[in-house]
Formats: structure tokens, C-alpha cells, sequence
């Protein structure tokens, strides 16, 4: 009776084990949706939305800078020595001109599910502080 006790409770230890293992495993930092907020002031704030993939070796995905045009990253890097971001894309202005964004951060809490990414985001010759939170 107490082998089989103790076999079960191998079994039961084994399998929180792998679930626990399963929970950890998010894949890299940085694939998910990230929303938040940029902009030159704290009275000027813009929503934005960056949505980022990872295929072994290249990080892709798009950013939505609070207008109706998202763009594609053409540049996305991570040092994961110091945890900073740096994302490149090439929008359009409200009339339909090229602009340039570019994203420099820091990510924090590394560990946690809704890991957040700070830093300054800049939009053609606009310059600001932003905060992205992982959903």
C-alpha cells in the first residue's frame, strides 16, 4: 500500500514539475502586443500599439503610432546583455508623408507576463518619453 501511495505521489510530483516548466517557457522576451503611450509631454500623449514576432533570428512585427497607419519594424534588435530595444520603421504623416520612427528602450521586469519596455520614441523630429506594457 505504501509503494503505490508513493508512486502516486512521484507521478503528481513529476507532472507540477512540467506544468511549472510549461508556465516558464514564453519563448522570447520580447513576441506579444505591446500597447501604451508616447508622446513630447505629459499633456501630449499618443496612444501606440507594437505588435512583435521572432523567427530565430530576426524580429519582426508592426507599429501603430496612434493613427490609422501601422508599419512594419524594418529594424528590430535586442542586447540582451543590458535588456534594450531598438525598433526601426518608416510611417506616413497625416498627409501622406514618409516619416521615420524610431524606438530606443529599456525592458524591465523581465520575468513577469506583462513586462514593460521605457525609453524615448521619436517620430520624424518629434522626441518623447514612452512606456509599453506587454497584454
Amino acid at each position: 500500500m505504501r509503494v503505490r501511495g508513493f508512486g502516486g505521489f512521484i507521478v503528481l510530483a513529476c507532472l507540477t514539475i512540467a506544468g511549472v516548466a510549461a508556465v516558464g517557457q514564453e519563448g522570447h522576451p520580447l513576441i506579444g502586443t505591446w500597447s501604451g503611450e508616447w508622446g513630447p509631454s505629459r499633456e501630449l500623449q499618443s496612444p501606440v500599439l507594437v505588435v512583435m514576432e521572432w523567427n530565430t533570428t530576426t524580429l519582426s512585427g508592426i507599429i501603430n503610432p496612434g493613427d490609422a497607419d501601422e508599419a512594419p519594424i524594418r529594424v528590430g534588435t535586442l542586447d540582451s546583455t543590458k535588456w534594450t530595444v531598438h525598433l526601426e520603421a518608416d510611417s506616413k504623416d497625416e498627409r501622406g508623408n514618409p516619416v521615420k520612427v524610431v524606438v530606443d528602450g529599456k525592458l524591465e521586469n523581465i520575468g513577469a507576463h506583462n513586462r514593460t519596455i521605457t525609453g524615448t520614441w521619436t517620430r520624424g523630429t518629434v522626441k518623447g518619453p514612452f512606456k509599453l506594457t506587454r497584454e
